[in-house]
């Protein structure tokens, strides 16, 4: 069977959106409504469509709409051509705005704002790039830099670790040691420091594999180092997710010393552990585009006395 030969030329944006948002919503009505359009015209655009392609793209009954097989093909692949090109016109505005444009920032939760005075007088010497910051977890914060949903994200290097490296740069920012976080009525809470086999019997609180493989990975490490095994006590999304098991005794979390700051300090502490170092790093996609990232970049390895890295 022959192709129908059809003219791309034909063919709407406005259209294929249509498309997209009849097979989300299953109803002609509600994607009228969400592109300000009748219904009637509704109707009549995917009829148009229809005749073009040559293909039936749904079946109408009564209570709602249903995609035909070629319909689900259709849906599948333009869905990704559809969201390519919103980004690529979004990333060409980026360009054209240069260095007015907008710069989206995530940092991990719970996480020391050691870099806000950087941000400060980025901002206060460049008052026509606007700064957006926003705190998220280690699996929000890794999607969202993924998705491009923020341009930099600020974080501890053993997460970063499972992002695909040829994608990624880097600055390290500063070094810090590892920190055994307590609750001031457990039989470390005095040290100074204590070692990781110190930390041997002590049932301890982690952020599961599920959320970040990297933090899982960096202590089973630490423990292998010493040929001895961890206790694991609870498993949660996050450190912070871990405070009122800390705040009843319930175990150890290992985080960086950044983790928590002055929080908690009257029921908790921080031990530093012995022997242990982790990086905070910016990290960013390789293929960025927008302009005022490059000046943020630049100002970053100043402040800090950095280079950039690939990852690798």
């Amino acid at each position: 069977m022959n192709m129908r030969e059809i003219n791309i030329y034909e063919l709407q944006l406005m259209d294929i959106e249509l498309f997209l948002r009849i097979a989300e919503y299953g109803s002609f009505t509600k994607a009228g409504q969400c592109l300000f359009m009748t219904q009637s015209l509704v109707s009549k655009r995917i009829s148009m469509l229809e005749l073009k392609l040559g293909l039936q793209l749904f079946v109408r009954n009564k209570r709602n709409v249903v995609l035909t097989p070629a319909g689900r093909l259709l849906q599948k692949k333009l869905q990704s051509v559809n969201e390519e090109i919103f980004l690529a016109i979004n990333e060409a505005h980026n360009i054209q705005a240069g260095i007015t444009g907008i710069i989206r920032l995530g940092f991990i939760e719970w996480g020391n704002l050691f870099f806000m005075p950087l941000l400060e007088e980025f901002m206060r010497e460049n008052p026509q790039i606007h700064v957006e910051i926003n705190r998220y977890p280690f699996f929000e914060l890794r999607k969202n830099l993924m998705s491009l949903d923020i341009d930099m994200a600020f974080s501890i290097s053993y997460d970063m670790d499972s992002l695909y490296k040829d994608e990624y740069e880097y600055i390290d920012l500063v070094s810090i040691p590892l920190v055994a976080i307590m609750n001031r009525k457990n039989s470390l809470a005095d040290h100074k420091k204590v070692t990781v086999r110190d930390l041997q019997a002590q049932d301890l609180l982690m952020v599961s594999p599920k959320y970040s493989i990297g933090y899982s990975e960096c202590i089973s490490k630490l423990f292998a180092a010493e040929g001895i095994s961890p206790i694991i006590s609870h498993y949660a999304q996050s450190g912070g997710d871990h405070i009122g098991n800390l705040l009843l005794n319930e175990g150890v979390l290992i985080a960086s010393e950044y983790f928590m700051e002055n929080s908690w300090k009257e029921q908790l502490v921080q031990v530093p552990i012995e022997g242990t170092c982790v990086s905070v790093v910016a990290l960013w996609k390789k293929s960025k585009v927008n302009a005022a990232m490059d000046i943020l970049i630049d100002k970053m390895k100043v402040y800090f006395h950095a280079e950039s890295h690939q990852c690798s």
